[in-house]
């Protein structure tokens, strides 16, 4: 289990803190008029195929609402000979990138993912002045002030509200709505595959069980590690760091502690607890303009809001000192709500302005010097996990032995309790971690 990941960059080495990062320019269109918009679109998978049905199925609507007639003149796709099924037509694709990026179009909407081609898409577009439109959580992560910057510089357009929560408008809502004010934290549940995952097997099906039919519903890809290891989560972090603190995605500095290889186990010893672990991500502004970042599985009290956040949905939570925080909710799995996203931010009738915050003061991104309490689940003898933990100075609340785990409670900074695990897994102990929220705990422990 990897318990810390410090950066976003492609390399994923620790990164220097560098300066404030301006947040991300968009520049300001008019409302349009009745017109042909010509799109290229890079990537016809799960994402760009559902886009391409959105837009056939909308287009009478798209016409009578937004004064458009959408054209998609041009998609990028490894397999031009791969049949799709798609409503458009077969000479309208290609695998050659160079003559992608060359396409006199209006709008570039890139659904490939990952950093390489995604990038060099996105540098020509924006480079060239067109309006550049992604779902790419990856590439706005370690690219985004680059883009900005080109966008900025040759008066192109960068839009990626589809970056986070799927179909939850988490980007408009940080971008358009919190005006000079950074909020005292953001946190929610940013994966909605992890998230089904973990509700499934809460319902009593299997870890294989319910990734299995997270696969055949469309929520996971062959390769779930993003997913599960909470990279994906952290990605989405950083946007979101960017958006509220000005804090450039590329440097924020995340503690990342993923799913065990089985969920059951801690979820089981959370249930216990009276809790239910659910993956969250969670920046929080401290005294001294200091932000800490992370991703990690959280025991939260079964009322809450976000254990009563299931399946593939998403949730963020803004907390600005009100009574109650910001909070927008929606399915952030699949190619449908990802493809509602994408479409949403082509048909914005403004491009939305990304110059708010600009006067805020610097947040400097730090490891989190917090004391929390935690749930810790060893496949070990009670003595063995008591030992290590007193080795390290940590106090431990409780301990009990439950099948063949042990589970214990203790109260520690993360960056004392990370050695002692650390410790028991070159042992080849198995040691699953959540941070626990929740009040039931203690009184259980009573």
């Amino acid at each position: 289990m990897t318990l810390v990941q410090t950066s976003h960059t492609k390399t994923d080495r620790l990164h220097t803190i560098a300066p404030r990062a301006e947040l991300p320019y968009v520049a300001r269109a008019a409302a349009p008029a009745s017109k042909t918009l010509r799109i290229a679109l890079a990537g016809c998978g799960v994402v760009g195929g559902a886009l391409v049905r959105l837009l056939h199925e909308c287009s009478d609507t798209i016409a009578a609402r937004h004064g458009l007639r959408v054209e998609i003149a041009r998609v990028l796709v490894r397999d031009t000979a791969r049949e799709r099924g798609l409503p458009i037509q077969r000479d309208i694709f290609t695998s050659d990138i160079a003559s992608f990026i060359t396409e006199e179009v209006d709008v570039v909407i890139e659904a490939i993912g990952g950093n390489d081609a995604a990038g060099r898409v996105a540098r020509a577009a924006l480079g060239n002045g067109k309006r550049f439109i992604t779902a790419n959580k990856e590439l706005i992560a370690g690219s985004g002030c680059e883009l900005s910057a080109l966008a900025h510089t040759f008066d192109g357009s960068l839009d990626f509200g589809a970056s986070v929560g799927g179909s939850a408008p988490v980007v408009s809502l940080l971008r358009d709505l919190l005006g000079t004010s950074a909020p005292r934290s953001v946190r929610g549940i940013l994966n909605g595959t992890s998230n089904y995952v973990l509700t499934q097997i809460e319902r009593g099906r299997s870890f294989d069980e319910a990734l299995a039919a997270a696969r055949r519903l469309g929520l996971a890809e062959a390769d779930v590690s993003r997913d599960l290891d909470g990279r994906d989560a952290a990605a989405k972090l950083a946007i979101i760091a960017w958006l509220s603190f000005g804090v450039n995605p590329a440097s924020l500095l995340v503690r990342r502690i993923g799913l065990p290889r089985d969920p059951s186990r801690l979820i089981s010893h959370a249930a216990d607890l009276g809790a239910r672990i659910r993956l969250i991500g969670e920046c929080t502004a401290l005294a001294g303009n200091r932000l800490t970042a992370s991703v990690e599985p959280v025991a939260v009290d079964p009322r809450s809001s976000f254990a009563r956040t299931e399946l593939e949905e998403n949730r963020v939570e803004v907390d600005l000192g009100w009574p109650a925080p910001l909070s927008v909710s929606g399915p952030g799995a699949g190619g449908a709500p990802t493809a509602t996203a994408l479409l949403g931010d082509l048909l914005s009738s403004y491009s939305p302005r990304n110059d708010r915050g600009a006067t805020r003061t610097s947040f400097v991104p730090v490891d989190d010097p917090c004391e929390h309490r935690w749930l810790v689940v060893a496949e070990c003898r009670a003595a063995i996990l008591e030992a290590a933990l007193d080795e390290a100075g940590i106090r431990t609340e409780d301990i009990r032995r439950k099948g063949c785990d042990t589970r214990a409670i203790t109260s520690s900074r993360f960056s004392v309790l990370s050695p002692a695990v650390a410790l028991l897994q070159l042992q080849g102990i198995d040691v699953s971690l959540a941070r626990l929220e929740t009040a039931e705990a203690g009184a259980l422990l009573q």
